[in-house]
Order: structure tokens, then C-alpha cells, then sequence
């Protein structure tokens, strides 16, 4: 009973569930989103000169670290954010906004549960004892981070709002559909989810701790998102983890840009592996922080 309103969430994905397509169109959503991308970077190269967009991609290359380049990766997402709307119209005959679940919903629930699992980290991080002494980044300023919070969060929004909809909204939708019987909609799009955030090329030997930690967090998110019958709830709890690590404290290396603290560490140190359990400790209390705000 407490997944009864995940049966009117999955519903309009009913009429094409077939696996094929599923499978193409979680395939054609990162091709969309890399040709759409390609596309715009090519028009705007062309209105700027090639002096501007080689200073732009030297800007924005993935491993830099600065406030600039953060926001560009981020903002990056909303690429793969329409070719799953062309994707979800295109293949399943549906319009994107089912993707969603209600409006009043969505938006309801993600506030509620980026302010209430937000608080909650606030309150541990004063409250927990600090292994690790943070370092202010320099190259932001407070007032810089501040003028700029508005477009830092939604960046966020896109990036989060983006991989929701894709691994819980459409991966969710589908598998449940065609599998109304089987744990399917949780455990794929889970693991899709986890082997998504596997970066052995920046975490090293800490890329497993990292990519577990995700797919736990998928589970969470795919769990509220069937508790409500919407995507809210789920975009909500993204967002406050993404801005706990991305406006406040952030590891060094890329994608640190616009944090006002650094853990003094990238994310190959191996000393973080001390540091999962707590993490995953985190994340179970914010998933219940999540649940007591919208009382399911």
C-alpha cells in the first residue's frame, strides 16, 4: 500500500513499454544530448571566433576547478534534458511532462525535502565531530558566492533535475510498466545509476566507495519517488546532497569551483575511504528526514 500512488506515476508509460523501446530510448538520449550539445557549441564558436571559444574551452575543459567551469558542466545536462523530452515524445507517443507525476506535487515535494533534509545536514555538520579541518577557497570570495547563488542553484536544478527524470522518471517508468510484478524499477536503474558515477579515473581506488554510495542513493530516491507518485520528492533530496558537496564543501579537483570549503583532499586519497561509513549514515538519515517531511 505505501507504492499505491507509484501505479498512477507509471501508468501513462503503459502503452509503450515494450523493452526495445526503453533500450533505444535510454540509448538515444545520450546520443540527442551529445549532438545537441555539439550543435550549440558549434553555433555559438561561430558568433564568438575561434579566439573566444578556444579561451572558452580552456575555461570550461572537465578538469578544471574554478566557479566558471562548474556551472558550465552542470548546465551541461540540460542538453541530455531535452533529448529526453524529444526521446519520451518521439518514441513513446507521450508528452514529458507525464515524466513528472503531478505538478502541484513535484513542486511541493521538492521544496519540502531540499529545505528538511538541507536543514538536517546543516545541524549534523555543527553538531558532528570534524576529522578533517576545512580550508576556505580563495578563489571565491563570499560575496562572489553569494551574487552568484542564483545561478549556482540552478545549475544544480538542471543537473539533478536531469538525471532524475532520466533514472527516475523515465528508467523508472518504463521498467515498472513492463515488469509491474518485479523489483525491476528499483534495482536497474539503481545500478545504471551507480556504474554512472564509477570515475576510476579521478577517484582511483575510492571509485567503487563512490559509485556504491550513488547506487544506494538511487535506491532511496526511486523509494520516494513511489512513496509520492512523483518526481518531487527525488529531484528535492538530489538537490540538497548536490548543494551540501557542491556550494558548500566540495573535495579538491574538478567540479569544486563554486564550494565556500575544501576538504583538503581529492577524491583518490585514500584516507576517504574512512570517511564512507558516516556518509552512507548521512544519507540514510536523509532519507528519513525526507519521509517525515511529506509524512509517507
Amino acid at each position: 500500500m505505501r507504492y499505491e500512488p507509484h501505479r498512477y506515476f507509471v501508468a501513462p508509460a503503459k502503452g509503450t513499454a515494450e523493452l526495445w523501446r526503453t533500450g533505444a530510448g535510454a540509448v538515444l538520449v545520450f546520443v540527442a544530448g551529445m549532438a545537441l550539445y555539439q550543435l550549440s557549441f558549434a553555433l555559438i564558436s561561430n558568433l564568438i571566433g575561434p579566439e573566444t571559444t578556444q579561451l572558452l574551452v580552456d575555461n570550461t575543459t572537465f578538469d578544471k576547478d574554478s566557479a566558471f567551469a562548474t556551472i558550465y558542466i552542470l548546465a551541461t545536462f540540460g542538453f541530455f534534458g531535452i533529448g529526453l523530452a524529444m526521446v519520451t515524445s518521439s518514441i513513446h507517443h507521450r508528452s514529458p511532462a507525464t515524466l513528472f507525476g503531478p505538478a502541484a506535487a513535484v513542486v511541493s515535494d521538492a521544496i519540502r525535502v531540499t529545505l528538511s533534509v538541507g536543514a538536517l545536514y546543516i545541524v549534523l555538520s555543527i553538531l558532528l565531530p570534524k576529522d578533517i579541518e576545512l580550508v576556505r577557497n580563495a578563489e571565491l570570495a563570499r560575496r562572489s558566492w553569494i551574487a552568484i547563488l542564483p545561478i549556482s542553484l540552478t545549475a544544480i536544478l538542471i543537473q539533478a533535475g536531469t538525471e532524475e527524470l532520466i533514472f527516475r522518471g523515465y528508467l523508472q517508468q518504463q521498467l515498472a510498466a513492463r515488469f509491474p510484478k518485479m523489483p525491476l524499477w528499483i534495482i536497474v536503474p539503481s545500478a545504471l545509476f551507480g556504474l554512472a558515477h564509477l570515475s576510476p579515473e579521478t577517484a582511483g581506488p575510492n571509485a567503487p566507495y563512490f559509485a556504491l554510495w550513488a547506487t544506494f542513493f538511487a535506491f532511496a530516491a526511486a523509494d520516494l519517488t513511489a512513496r509520492t507518485g512523483s518526481i518531487g520528492a527525488a529531484i528535492g533530496f538530489h538537490m540538497a546532497n548536490n548543494i551540501a558537496a557542491i556550494l558548500f564543501t566540495s573535495l579538491l579537483g574538478p567540479g569544486s569551483g563554486l564550494a565556500l570549503y575544501h576538504i583538503p583532499m581529492e577524491a583518490s586519497d585514500p584516507r576517504l575511504a574512512a570517511q564512507i561509513l558516516p556518509e552512507f549514515v548521512m544519507l540514510f538519515c536523509g532519507w528519513l528526514a525526507a519521509r517525515l517531511a511529506l509524512k509517507v
